[in-house]
């Protein structure tokens, strides 16, 4: 289970291995263990107040959703602990690659196998009333031992609509039609298939 960060707790930052819109991803050790670290940054065009809240509480979410998700047997990496006071999440670092870097060196059997998977994930995900805010092949890693696993929680959220969840499908539709416009009809049926068997409402 994930805590709330202590003083004898000591991160040792590598290197910085990602840059979103809201924060830096870093890669680090813990204890020997090899770790990720996000650090969710200051807005310099928001009301520092707002600024300061609005860290925090994306910062709980997320810890939330990824805490939530794990309990309930979607694939997501282990959180270690978060701090809200600096905005901080580690969790575990998986290794593995991009669906988006490899999709295009697969044949028609393996994408259908890894999109019904994903499939899998995303409607148990949906079952759970979470929606993941940013649902593309860059948010998707791909295991040595088969395995997928959904990555970067930081629009994700809660809601009973359906329309959230549509959102997230239709982001990923998207997304396939940019990367594999000629594969993307046979990926999206196979994610559908997936998508049917895990997803209960």
């Amino acid at each position: 289970m994930a805590r709330k960060p202590s003083s004898n707790d000591c991160v040792e930052l590598s290197r910085l291995i990602g840059k979103g819109a809201e924060s830096l991803v870093f890669l680090g050790t813990i204890l020997g263990k090899r770790v990720v670290v996000k650090v969710r940054v200051s807005k310099p065009y928001r009301n520092p107040l707002f600024d300061e809240e609005f860290r925090r509480s994306r910062t709980r979410i997320e810890a939330k959703v990824m805490l939530d998700l794990r309990r309930n047997g979607v694939n997501v990496p282990f959180l270690y602990f978060f701090d809200t006071k600096n905005y901080v999440i580690v969790m575990e670092y998986v290794d593995g690659v991009k669906m988006i870097d490899v999709i295009n060196t697969l044949d028609d059997p393996a994408i259908k196998k890894y999109a019904e998977k994903l499939g899998m994930q995303v409607g148990r995900m949906h079952s759970l009333e979470i929606y993941h805010g940013d649902l593309t092949l860059g948010n998707v890693l791909l295991t040595r031992d088969d395995k997928l696993y959904l990555i970067d929680f930081g629009l994700a959220g809660y809601s009973k609509d359906v329309e959230e969840y549509a959102i997230d499908l239709h982001l990923l539709r998207r997304n396939l039609n940019a990367v594999i416009p000629e594969k993307s009809e046979l990926f999206f049926k196979s994610f559908l298939k997936g998508y049917e068997k895990s997803f209960e409402k």
